[in-house]
C-alpha cells in the first residue's frame, strides 16, 4: 500500500497536562520519541542505485572480459607467429639445396654428354673461341633465363653466353671456389654469385667438370658451369611455399666498402619495399657477418601492414655472405582468427549485457521494493501511525527487518503466516526413436534406407563381387560418409577370422593419400562388414572402357601414384593380391586411390574352400596362379598386367577357359606393348616387360623400384 510521506506539523507544547480523549493512544507518540528531524534530501530510488550498480558491474565486467581477450589473443597470436616462422629458416635452406641440386644434376648430365666433351677437346686450337662461344650461346638458349660458362683444364674462361664473343676470353677463373672445386677434386660444385656491373642479379651456379677418357686414363679436360638467376617468379614460388611473401636482398657494394644493400626480386606484396624498411640494423650485421647467420622472428612494417620475418644469408662458394633471402608472413592473416573471436566475445557480450539490463532492473526492484516498504514505515512510525502495512518480503534479511517492525507496531498481535515458496522444477521427456536394422544375414537383403549395426545408414549400392558387395553409407556417430563392404561366403572357423582380424589391425594403420584407408570390423546380425574411407571419382576401368586405353602422360602418372600406394601397403607389412583397373579410384583433382585390399579373400585362401584360387584371373601371377605364397612382387605383376592395358587398351593375355588363361600367365611369353601401340617408348615397354617376368626374382625388388623405374620413361 501507499505510505504516508508528509512531513508533519511540530505539535505545539500545552500550558498543562490534560487527560486524553477516549480512543487516542495512551503514553508518548513515537514522534516524540524520535523527534521530528528534516525529512532528507531526496536521492535515487534504493531500486534505481542498484540497478545502476549492477549495470555499471556488469559493462566493467564486460569491459575486462574483452581487454583480456583481446591481451590474450593478441599474445597468442604473436606466440603463434613467431613459433610458425621459427622452421622458415631450415625451409628456405631446404629449398635453396633443392634448387641446387637439381642445378647441379643438370650441369653434371651436360658434362657427361659426348658433345661437351668433344667440344672442350677443342680447348687451345685456333679453330675454337668462335666455336665456344656459339655452343655457350646455344646452350643458355636451350637452357631457358641463365649463362653458361665453359673453361678449359687451368680454369681458364673460353666463353660465356652473357658476353659477346672473345669478351672476357682468357680470364683466370682457376682462383674461384665453383671452378677450381671441379677442377682439382673432380666433384661439382655450386654457389652464389652476384652481378653489379652490368645489371644487378643473383644467381646460383653450378659447375661440374668435363672428363676426357675412360678408366685409368680419365683426366679433367675443362669445367662447364650454368648460373641461374633468381627473379620475381622464384621469390614468388618462395612465398606461396611458406604462405607469405619473400624478397631477396644483396650487398652491391665492392668489397671492403660498407654494405649497400639492394632489393633485387621479391614477391608481388612487398614491391617496393626498401631494405631499411625491411631488416633493422641488428638483422643486417647478423646476415652479413663473416660467415653469416640465420635470423627469425624479427617484425617490419612494409606497405602498411605488419609482418614477422626470418632470412638466411646467402654465401659465395667461399663462405661470404652476399645475399639474404627474406621470407615473411602478414601479422593480419593470423590475427584475423584472434580478432574475429575478440568481436564474437564483444558481440556475446553486449548481447548478454542487453538480456541482463532488464533482468537486473527486475532484480534491483523486486530486492528494493521491501526495503523502500519498510523504509516508509519506519517514516509512519515516525509520524506516529501504527497501522502501517509491512512489506511480504523474501529474502531473509528483509523478512528479520520486518519480523522486527512488526513487533514493534503490533505487540500483541500474532505474526502473520509467511508464505511459502515452491520451486517447480520443470521436466522434460526425449522419446527414443527406434530404428530397425537389416533382418537378414545376407548382403542381398540390405537396401539403401536401412541402418547397419545401429550406426551405418545404407545410402546406395556402389557395386559388389564374389566376396561381397560395398554400400555408401552415412556414420551417424561421426557423422561423415563411409563405404562399407558387406562380406558374403566368408568361412566361420576361428582360424580364418583370427587371420582376418589380424590383417584388420595392420590395414589400418596404413595411412597414405593413394591409399583407401581401412576403418574397422564389423558384425551386425549375422554379417561382417568392413568400414572403409569413402572416395568419389571414378574407377580406372571406366576410363579404359570409355577411352579404350590412356595417354602416356597420364598413363604414367596412375601408374606411379599406384606404385606409391603400393609401396605404403608393402611398408605395412601388406600384400594386395588384386590389384586391377576396378580396385583403383581416380578422384577429380587427380588424386589415385589404391582400394578393395583383399583382407577377406586371404582369409578364403585359408580355408581352402573348393581348391579354387581368389583373385581375378586377367591379373594374377604365375605364383598366384599356382596357389602359392604371394608378396610384394606378385602385385608387381599384377600392376604389369595394368599397365599393359592402361597402355594398349587390352591385357597381355586372353583366354575364354579360366584354366587357358592361368596356363598363359604360368607359361607363355607377354607380347610387347608397342605391337600394339608402336609410338610407346621403348624404356615403358621394357618396364612392363619386366614387371610381367614369370620368374619373380626377375621383376623390380619393391614398388618404389619400379616408380623410380617410371620415372626415367622420357616422351
Amino acid at each position: 500500500m501507499t505510505i504516508a510521506t508528509e512531513r508533519p506539523s511540530r505539535p505545539s507544547r500545552p500550558s498543562r497536562p490534560t487527560a486524553p480523549r477516549g480512543g487516542e493512544l495512551q503514553g508518548p507518540t513515537l514522534s516524540r520519541v524520535v523527534g521530528d528531524g528534516r525529512r532528507p534530501r531526496r536521492s535515487w530510488r534504493l531500486g534505481t542505485r542498484l540497478f545502476a550498480g549492477n549495470a555499471l558491474f556488469l559493462l566493467l565486467t564486460l569491459s575486462l572480459v574483452v581487454a583480456f581477450a583481446s591481451w590474450d589473443a593478441n599474445r597468442r597470436a604473436e606466440r603463434r607467429i613467431r613459433e610458425a616462422i621459427a622452421p622458415v629458416p631450415r625451409i628456405l635452406h631446404v629449398y635453396v639445396d633443392a634448387q641446387s641440386r637439381a642445378l647441379v644434376d643438370n650441369v653434371r648430365s651436360l658434362a657427361d654428354s659426348v658433345g661437351i666433351k668433344a667440344l672442350l677437346s677443342l680447348a687451345g686450337t685456333d679453330a675454337a673461341a668462335a666455336t665456344f662461344h656459339d655452343s655457350a650461346v646455344d646452350l643458355g638458349r636451350r637452357l631457358g633465363p641463365g649463362t653458361v660458362f665453359l673453361f678449359d683444364a687451368q680454369g681458364t674462361l673460353l666463353a660465356r653466353s652473357d658476353r659477346e664473343p672473345g669478351e672476357e676470353a682468357g680470364r683466370d677463373f682457376s682462383g674461384v671456389s665453383w671452378v677450381a672445386g671441379p677442377l682439382y677434386t673432380g666433384h661439382p660444385a655450386s654457389a652464389f654469385i652476384l652481378e653489379i656491373k652490368r645489371r644487378r642479379s643473383l644467381s646460383l651456379i653450378a659447375s661440374a667438370p668435363v672428363y676426357q677418357g675412360q678408366g685409368d686414363e680419365a683426366r679433367v679436360n675443362g669445367v662447364i658451369a650454368v648460373a641461374s638467376p633468381l627473379s620475381e617468379a622464384q621469390a614468388a614460388e618462395i612465398g606461396r611455399l611458406i604462405s607469405g611473401e619473400a624478397v631477396l636482398v644483396a650487398n652491391v657494394a665492392r668489397r671492403g666498402k660498407p654494405l649497400d644493400l639492394d632489393v633485387l626480386a621479391s614477391s608481388p606484396q612487398l614491391r617496393g619495399a626498401t631494405p631499411a624498411a625491411l631488416l633493422d640494423e641488428p638483422t643486417r650485421e647478423a646476415l652479413f657477418a663473416a660467415r653469416g647467420k640465420d635470423v627469425a622472428g624479427f617484425d617490419f612494417t612494409a606497405g602498411g601492414e605488419r609482418y614477422t620475418g626470418a632470412a638466411v644469408a646467402l654465401t659465395t662458394g667461399g663462405g661470404e655472405p652476399i645475399a639474404a633471402l627474406l621470407a615473411a608472413r602478414p601479422k593480419s592473416a593470423e590475427l584475423a582468427a584472434f580478432r574475429a573471436l575478440r568481436g564474437s566475445v564483444l558481440a556475446v557480450g553486449l548481447l548478454a549485457l542487453a538480456l541482463s539490463l532488464p533482468l537486473s532492473f527486475a532484480f534491483a526492484r523486486r530486492t528494493s521494493r521491501p526495503i523502500e516498504q519498510l523504509a516508509e514505515a519506519a517514516e509512519g512510525l515516525r509520524q506516529g501511525r501504527l497501522d502501517v502495512e509491512l512489506p511480504k518480503a523474501r529474502d531473509a534479511e528483509v523478512k528479520t527487518l520486518a519480523r522486527a517492525f512488526g513487533a514493534l507496531v503490533i505487540e500483541l498481535e500474532e505474526k502473520h503466516a509467511l508464505e511459502r515458496l515452491l520451486a517447480q522444477t520443470r521436466r522434460s521427456d526425449t522419446a527414443e526413436i527406434i530404428v530397425g536394422d537389416a533382418a537378414e544375414a545376407d548382403p542381398d537383403f540390405i537396401l539403401p534406407g536401412q541402418l547397419l549395426a545401429h550406426r551405418y545408414h545404407i545410402k546406395a549400392v556402389l557395386g559388389g563381387g564374389g566376396m561381397g558387395r560395398v554400400f555408401r553409407a552415412h556414420d551417424l556417430d561421426l557423422d561423415e560418409e563411409v563405404a562399407i563392404k558387406v562380406l558374403s561366403n566368408l568361412p566361420k572357423r576361428e582360424s580364418t577370422l583370427q587371420l582376418l582380424r589380424k590383417e584388420i589391425k595392420v590395414a589400418r594403420a596404413i595411412t597414405h593419400p593413394n591409399v583407401v584407408r581401412v576403418h574397422d570390423l564389423g558384425e551386425s546380425v549375422g554379417l561382417r562388414f568392413l568400414t572403409m574411407e569413402f572416395v568419389s571419382g571414378t574407377t580406372l576401368r571406366r576410363l579404359i572402357d570409355q577411352r579404350g586405353h590412356l595417354e602416356l602422360m597420364p598413363g604414367l602418372q596412375v601408374a606411379k601414384q599406384l606404385c606409391r600406394g603400393l609401396a605404403a601397403v608393402h611398408a605395412g607389412g601388406m600384400v594386395h593380391g588384386d590389384v586391377k583397373p576396378e580396385n583403383v579410384m581416380v578422384l577429380p583433382n587427380g588424386i589415385v586411390k589404391l582400394m578393395d585390399f583383399g583382407l577377406a579373400r586371404r582369409a578364403g585362401l585359408e580355408s581352402g574352400q573348393g581348391g579354387t584360387v581368389a583373385g581375378t584371373p586377367d591379373y594374377m601371377s604365375p605364383e598366384h596362379a599356382r596357389g602359392a605364397e604371394l608378396d610384394e612382387r606378385s602385385d608387381l605383376y599384377a600392376v604389369g598386367v595394368l599397365m599393359f592395358e592402361l597402355f594398349t587398351g587390352r591385357t597381355p593375355f586372353d583366354a575364354e577357359e579360366y584354366a587357358d588363361l592361368l596356363r598363359l600367365h604360368l607359361y607363355a611369353p607377354p607380347p610387347d606393348p608397342r605391337e600394339l601401340r608402336p609410338e610407346l617408348p621403348a624404356t615403358l615397354s621394357e618396364v612392363i616387360l619386366f614387371c610381367l617376368q614369370k620368374n619373380r626374382l626377375e621383376r623390380p625388388g619393391s614398388a618404389t623400384e619400379l616408380e623410380q623405374a617410371l620415372m626415367r620413361v622420357r616422351m
